[in-house]
């Protein structure tokens, strides 16, 4: 897979100098100060600035986040009314539904359905949590049809798009889903701890959804990955105010403990991060090298990353 077939060079440009422009008629005198999201370690310094937001390392878990940040209230607000937010969701996904369809979902539920086999997984029921308009459940239904699908997703727009596709659907963020907590076998969300204002409330929420013992699959973005450490600031996976939290491994591990999961796994499967570094202005001898050696070498060099969980894309699988 390439970085162009799921966000197309142009339409992507725009999405991001819409994001550029909304960061900036931010008013960041009402930000909230937070210690860090993953540890609660007020042990934090600057790393980097852009668009008028800011962004802290830990010192003790080395986990990435925005702060000062927006109130839930605003981020909500934002989500609603911007206009990279409305571009994203009614002119840039419609025109590359189908690409990532195939290139993402398809793939991500037959890796889902394989993790559940290796780990022996009985499962009745699957929840997905901003299920979108429901293409991961489609993805999954078309490989296990004989379990019951449910969907969370605050979105009135899309959650009526899932509810005509028959999937029940909580319209409602997932930390205020209360009247569906403790009923799945198995809880999914693809994308979103990234964007929340307090990715602790998130995942207690998530925990709270499942059953005794009951599993969640988790993707995000990772700060401790290839093509965000090499670019930096200049990652367009640091978007604010999109995204606000990029956890280190260890970060993952010690957030997800703190939510009540009794076992933690972090994996980096993400295919990406070469190709991201290697389509951007990024110019060093590395890099050059690393073009010069070819194909073969830059696919055995992504490979690494993900066995080395040096891929920003991550994946956690936790046990309640």
């Amino acid at each position: 897979m390439k970085e162009s077939e799921i966000r197309p060079k142009k339409l992507f440009e725009k999405y991001l100098n819409l994001s550029k422009k909304d960061a900036e008629s931010f008013d960041i005198s009402n930000f909230e100060t937070v210690n860090c999201v993953s540890c609660e370690s007020a042990l934090v310094k600057l790393k980097y600035k852009k668009d008028g937001f800011k962004y802290c390392i830990c010192e003790s878990c080395g986990t990435l986040f925005c702060n000062p940040r927006p109130s839930l209230k605003t981020l909500n607000s934002f989500y609603k009314n911007s206009s990279s937010a409305k571009f994203w969701f009614e002119e840039f996904l419609p025109k590359v539904e189908e690409s990532r369809r195939e290139k993402i979902f398809k793939k991500k539920a037959i890796q889902l359905f394989e993790l559940i086999d290796e780990k022996k997984v009985n499962i009745s029921n699957i929840c997905d949590v901003g299920a979108g308009s429901g293409i991961f459940i489609e993805e999954m239904k078309k490989i296990r049809n004989d379990i019951s699908y449910f969907a969370i997703e605050p979105g009135e727009v899309s959650s009526k798009i899932i509810s005509n596709k028959g999937i029940p659907v909580l319209q409602k963020s997932v930390e205020h889903s209360k009247e569906w907590f403790n009923r799945f076998d198995f809880v999914v969300s693809l994308e979103v701890l990234e964007h929340v204002n307090k990715p602790i409330d998130f995942v207690k929420s998530i925990n709270n959804l499942l059953k005794k013992e009951g599993y969640c699959l988790i993707t995000t973005l990772g700060y401790e990955g290839f093509d965000i450490l090499t670019l930096g600031e200049d990652s367009n996976s640091i978007s604010p105010p999109h995204h606000l939290n990029f956890l280190s491994v260890r970060g993952f591990e010690l957030l997800f403990k703190r939510a009540g999961f009794s076992e933690v796994h972090v994996m980096t499967p993400g295919v990406l991060d070469v190709d991201i570094v290697l389509n951007s202005d990024k110019n060093t001898e590395f890099l050059r090298i690393l073009k010069l050696r070819g194909d073969s070498v830059i696919k055995e060099f992504q490979e690494f990353l993900i066995k080395s969980k040096l891929s920003s894309h991550v994946w956690i699988l936790a046990k309640k």
